[in-house]
């Protein structure tokens, strides 16, 4: 994928995966689980791509920037609960 449309076959394989909830030609919705993993990890020190890749999502197939963004978003989202 990385820049385009998801494939009916990288559609497939990524709703395989529990650490994903949905998937369309374009989205990928996150399961909490993972999300609550990624970021304790992540605000752990580790390195978002080899979260996500332990995950089965390569950044090679969902794209790097998609793993940016979501760790960003989320981030962010952290930070909101934080400071309410």
């Amino acid at each position: 994928m990385a820049g385009g449309a998801f494939t009916a076959k990288t559609r497939k394989y990524l709703w395989s995966l529990d650490a994903v909830d949905s998937v369309t030609q374009t989205r990928i919705s996150y399961s909490s689980a993972f999300r609550d993993e990624c970021m304790r990890r992540y605000n752990a020190g580790e390195s978002p791509a080899v979260i996500f890749r332990e995950a089965g999502l390569d950044p090679k197939i969902i794209g790097y920037k998609r793993v940016e963004r979501c760790i960003s978003r989320w981030k962010h989202a952290e930070q909101m609960v934080l400071e309410s």
